[in-house]
């Protein structure tokens, strides 16, 4: 993760692919952690809570950071609580559909779509006003959350299958495979199929209760992305 944020953040001084290569794996393991994380939860609202306030605080930081330390070369456009919130909407959505809850469930997995719409209508027309740009600062949409939407598919997916490891590894396998668009003759250009190789850490993952420093992703991911940025930007500026 570092490496690929180091990577997009010195991305003037053409630092070596491969940091971005290797970054390919994180969202995967994010989102299969996340998964794991929302069943073992005690209280899954509030763990979606958690993953709201770091989507609005990276919102924040993703406007107040470059409006202190401005520069045309890098932008911030990172913010995966918002790709993680979504993924456990759908999988709260998928337990109240066990439930037999259908309107609640139907409208929740709706929502983030239909937040959306405005937005689409704006960028394809022109009408309208950027203010639909700020409502999906509030809360995310399928549509413009990193990964997109197939990243909070692979997500859900994750979830329903979390007893069947192997149907796991097949879910991932053919969101990567997706992502090639079948054009094999690019992929060490068009490398976001690298996603696949998330499989060889998950592997490995043993079910088990790690040690309790659930918060410390919270505060590590907005951090250090924000202290990249700068010295980026006191590199560009001061020492270039």
């Amino acid at each position: 993760m570092v490496g690929d944020h180091i990577y997009e953040m010195f991305i003037y001084t053409q630092p070596p692919t491969i940091l971005n290569m290797f970054g390919r794996i994180v969202l995967p393991i994010f989102l299969f952690l996340s998964a794991e994380g929302f069943y073992y939860t005690r209280n899954r609202l509030r763990y979606m809570s958690r993953l709201l306030l770091g989507f609005w605080g990276m919102n924040i930081g993703n406007r107040l950071i470059p409006s202190l330390f401005p520069m045309d070369e890098v932008m911030i456009i990172n913010n995966v609580f918002g790709t993680l919130l979504l993924a456990t909407l759908v999988m709260y959505c998928i337990e109240e559909y066990k439930q037999k809850r259908w309107l609640k469930a139907t409208a929740l997995l709706l929502m983030p779509f239909v937040i959306a719409l405005p937005f689409m209508i704006w960028m394809s027309t022109g009408d309208g006003s950027p203010i639909f740009i700020y409502i999906l600062q509030i809360f995310p949409s399928y549509l413009t959350v990193e990964g997109g939407y197939v990243a909070v598919l692979l997500g859900a997916l994750f979830y329903i299958f979390r007893e069947k490891r192997y149907l796991q590894f097949l879910s991932l396998a053919t969101v990567s495979l997706l992502a090639t668009g079948f054009d094999f003759s690019h992929l060490l250009t068009n490398y976001q199929w690298m996603m696949v190789f998330a499989i060889v850490p998950l592997f490995f993952y043993n079910g088990e209760k790690g040690r309790d420093d659930k918060y410390f992703f919270y505060a590590f991911y907005p951090i250090h992305i924000y202290l990249l940025y700068v010295m980026s930007y006191v590199y560009l500026n001061h020492l270039m």
